[in-house]
């Protein structure tokens, strides 16, 4: 069965990353900005430059923790506050469609939303927030490593 994502709806709980991984050393900048890049799906033109200073700025305090959600760190079983802002999600979505759906809804579309259970909803959303953030966390290896080198 195919799994369909609506990633602009789930892209909210990307920011409420478990920070369980860092260390109580690590600096509450660096662990908000450990938490920030996690949920980052690409590098804005607009923040690039600040993205990248805050990058070798917590340079130390990332590495740890990058590698630590590479090996599996934010497995879905962990990730509660991800589950309930997903779950919150999905109950505003259906209340939107039940109360006063927006009239660019199709059919189609409302039918495809309600197929879903609340249950399948939040597991697919959280193995998207998970794999989501191991590929960032794996960019922000690389990159640390590229700046160690220069």
């Amino acid at each position: 069965m195919k799994k369909n994502y609506n990633y602009s709806m789930i892209i909210v709980a990307a920011f409420l990353v478990t920070a369980s991984g860092l260390s109580a050393q690590t600096s509450t900048d660096g662990k908000e900005f450990a938490k920030y890049w996690l949920s980052l799906n690409c590098l804005e033109t607009a923040n690039a430059q600040k993205e990248m200073d805050n990058l070798i700025k917590y340079k130390g305090d990332l590495r740890p923790y990058f590698y630590y959600v590479t090996q599996g760190g934010l497995e879905v079983e962990g990730m509660q506050e991800e589950e309930t802002a997903l779950g919150q999600i999905y109950d505003q979505n259906i209340k939107m469609l039940n109360e006063n759906k927006p009239a660019w809804i199709t059919l189609e579309f409302e039918l495809k939303i309600r197929s879903v259970s609340r249950e399948a909803y939040i597991r697919d959303g959280k193995e998207a927030l998970a794999r989501n953030y191991k590929a960032q966390a794996s960019k922000g290896l690389e990159l640390i490593k590229s700046l160690s080198t220069k």
